[in-house]
């Protein structure tokens, strides 16, 4: 295997994925996807962790919570 010093995607045919599997390789999904609505996540932040948003989101989240529209 070729070990690149820069980040490039790496997708996978679907016949490598074949014989993967049938090789016994287990796919599973990267731990940092979400299943969740943004409006899910940013309703259950707190107020301190929602100034840490990018200012358009965290602006457009707090006229909301005060019942105003963005």
């Amino acid at each position: 295997m070729n070990k690149r010093s820069e980040a490039e995607p790496f997708f996978i045919t679907e016949e490598v994925e074949a014989e993967m599997r049938a090789s016994g390789y287990v796919f599973e999904p990267p731990t940092h996807v979400s299943t969740h609505r943004l409006r899910e996540i940013l309703t259950g932040l707190p107020d301190a962790d929602l100034a840490a948003w990018p200012d358009e989101i965290a602006r457009q989240e707090r006229a909301q919570r005060s019942g105003n529209r963005a």
